[in-house]
């Protein structure tokens, strides 16, 4: 080489340039998609490009595509896993010193550098969501922060297409953190109606619920968009048939949520409605149980039979199989509680503990004495006992309600209140009342409930709003 001229060597150079060139273009030019009516798509480019899209590994197969975090990770080239952690402990020390505007600007950051790393997606979704949230008094302020997180989770689930746990996680959000807090009759009304007038003039943010609809309903139809996924990208950690069942799960909890809420025009389709998919949807899919037995839940003796031929079998062995899986994931259960909830019987007993909490609400717990000299019960007392007297003929009529915690805790609440009520008036229990007797005896035999009875108690008499 050092024999040639100067001319010559950069000929050389040159032509070395163009033959690597080959290998180059050959392995790493970009995708590029034919599409024309009639026709297959033809899907060209560099061996490496074809190769992340038939196995999903490009960008663009695993959602959407954030042009600064591509442009970061390119002015990093092989430091973004050390950016990302620095920002990581810069994130930690922000949330600490309580600074939330850097808080959420250094997330962000951190996010283009990892946009497809699930785990930051969680994490930083279930941090705003349920650590800094709690950080603030008001419950607006706090609303806010649930939004955040919740907003975040989306957004990650638009760049993570083929992360299926991702769109579980956003039901999950939805449903547990607005249905099941603390804030909860708080955050279910501003869900729908938000806090901020200003920006949404009394209507949902479209931001977390474009449609204006119950949290729930909200959470449902993630799930769905969860389990379109999974039967595409099956999810990972976590079992199937407890993954599967969450939008039917997430339709009792609307029907129960609404039920205490005292829309009782809307209760006994939403059973039903929660009903119909658990049995008729949910039940009806087909799982693999151990040594790869299939089995579905919503199976008649004849399907059971031949699904153990179908699986090489005994039929006992068929038998306890479904038998082990309905007990994991309570499935006869709720489709016994959905029938208890369609019971007029106990439709009419949470009517009448609905109105007797109103009644108390609204100051209607003394006792007076009529035009003819007799003593009258409050109106509150009267609702209140019609409701757990109906509670008793409840718990003999669905066994299974005997060991269901909101039932308990729904009968435990009753029964605090009207024993309050004849506290307000001076009066003690009547001994030989078989109502009295009754209660006495559900408080003894769930003391485990009280303190949890109490704390409701207190609860729905400070923030008084029927």
């Amino acid at each position: 080489m050092n024999s040639l001229t100067s001319r010559q060597r950069k000929i050389v150079y040159a032509l070395a340039i163009l033959v690597l060139l080959v290998p180059i273009i050959y392995l790493g030019a970009p995708l590029s998609t034919d599409v024309q009516p009639g026709r297959k798509t033809a899907v060209t480019g560099g061996y490496l490009a074809k190769m992340r899209h038939e196995y999903e590994l490009g960008e663009s197969t695993l959602g959407d595509i954030d042009p600064s975090s591509a442009a970061a990770n390119l002015v990093l080239l092989g430091l973004r896993g050390i950016a990302a952690s620095a920002l990581h402990q810069n994130a930690i020390g922000y949330q600490e010193r309580k600074d939330w505007g850097k808080l959420k600007s250094t997330v962000e950051t951190i996010l283009r550098l990892q946009p497809h790393y699930v785990e930051v997606w969680k994490f930083q979704g279930w941090n705003l969501a349920f650590n800094v949230s709690r950080e603030w008094d008001r419950v607006d302020d706090r609303f806010y922060w649930v939004k955040e997180g919740l907003k975040f989770l989306q957004k990650g689930s638009q760049r993570n297409q083929t992360a299926t746990i991702l769109f579980h996680n956003v039901g999950d959000f939805v449903g547990r953190k607005i249905g099941n807090s603390d804030e909860k009759k708080f955050f279910r009304r501003y869900f729908v109606a938000d806090p901020d007038e200003e920006q949404f003039d009394g209507r949902a943010d479209p931001g977390i619920n474009e449609e204006g609809v119950d949290n729930y309903l909200v959470a449902r139809d993630w799930f769905l968009r969860a389990n379109e996924r999974d039967d595409v990208y099956p999810v990972k950690g976590i079992t199937r048939e407890v993954f599967r069942k969450s939008p039917g799960q997430a339709m009792f909890d609307y029907a129960n949520a609404i039920s205490d809420e005292g829309k009782f025009d809307l209760t006994q389709k939403a059973w039903e409605d929660a009903s119909d998919y658990w049995n008729d949807v949910f039940g009806n899919e087909i799982f693999y149980g151990l040594d790869d037995i299939t089995y579905k839940y919503n199976s008649s003796p004849e399907e059971i039979e031949e699904m153990a031929r179908q699986n090489g079998v005994t039929l006992d062995v068929q038998k306890e199989t479904l038998n082990r899986r309905t007990k994991m994931i309570n499935y006869s259960f709720w489709q016994r509680l959905s029938a208890c909830e369609q019971d007029p019987n106990t439709v009419a007993a949470r009517k009448a503990i609905f109105a007797g909490k109103k009644a108390y609400g609204n100051g209607d717990i003394s006792d007076r004495i009529d035009e003819n000299g007799e003593l009258q019960i409050s109106t509150a007392q009267a609702f209140f006992e019609d409701g757990i007297a109906r509670m008793q003929k409840m718990f003999v009529l669905h066994p299974d309600t005997n060991n269901h915690d909101n039932k308990i805790l729904d009968a435990m609440v009753a029964i605090v209140y009207w024993q309050e009520i004849h506290k307000s008036n001076g009066k003690k229990l009547d001994p030989a009342d078989p109502l009295t007797e009754f209660a006495t005896n559900f408080v003894k035999s769930h003391r485990r409930y009280q303190g949890e009875s109490a704390k409701r108690f207190r609860q729905e008499n400070r923030f008084t709003d029927f």
